[in-house]
């Protein structure tokens, strides 16, 4: 792969995490306690293995190390959340905006004029493994006018990379969309397996985040 090869990844933390908040309310804790937003005590900061789950999505992407070298931003309209991950040394696209389209337009415009590429990740989705980082980063400088996203056992996921040639249709969704929207345009679009259908799992419910921390240990091996 080229070295001067340059792929950003916006890791996508804008959303209130209301179906979580919705979980924990039947359990009688305070729906507003509870959203992203709203401190220690939303779902992003929900701890997972002892580490709060927006932390250890952007780890998970900093453990593929060189051989996935992505330019991290995490994308986010939660001061708290933007806190947790400066304090990891990357870089923060804080905006106001509570549409998916904003989060999007937020982190690609971090890097718009240098990225050759740019992949797209859950903020809530973290146990993506550092070999599959790594797929996707090979698949995809071998043939940088094509998509690429995880998948497993043909069912295809999250995250996704979009080349540069379509960064204005991305620059350009509007209300709830997402990259999805721009993906029936991406011509070819590749699939890198990932090793178990974990990977490609995120944290709706508290029950989610039960059923990735009896997978931990698994995960780290």
């Amino acid at each position: 792969m080229g070295a001067s090869m340059r792929i950003g990844c916006v890791v996508m933390a804008s959303g209130e995490g209301r179906r979580f908040a919705e979980a924990l309310a039947c359990e009688g804790v305070p729906t507003q306690r509870v959203l992203s937003g709203q401190g220690e005590g939303g779902k992003l900061a929900a701890l997972l293995g002892g580490i709060p789950l927006i932390e250890r999505t952007v780890r998970s992407v900093l453990a593929a190390g060189e051989r996935a070298p992505f330019d991290i931003v995490v994308s986010t309209r939660w001061h708290e959340v933007a806190r947790r991950c400066e304090r990891l040394g990357v870089r923060v696209a804080l905006h106001d905006g509570g549409l998916r389209s904003e989060s999007v337009r937020a982190g690609l415009a971090a890097g718009l004029d240098r990225w050759d590429g740019c992949l797209f990740l859950p903020g809530d989705q973290p146990l993506v493994s550092s070999k599959s980082f790594e797929g996707l980063y090979a698949a995809f400088a071998s043939d940088p006018h094509a998509a690429v996203r995880l998948g497993c056992e043909g069912a295809p996921g999250s995250p996704v990379l979009f080349p540069a040639r379509l960064f204005p249709e991305l620059m350009h969704l509007s209300g709830t969309q997402g990259g999805g929207a721009v993906l029936s345009q991406a011509g070819r679009v590749g699939i890198v397996e990932a090793s178990s259908p974990i990977e490609l799992m995120d944290v709706d419910t508290p029950c989610d985040l039960a059923v990735l921390e009896r997978w931990l240990p698994e995960a780290a091996g």
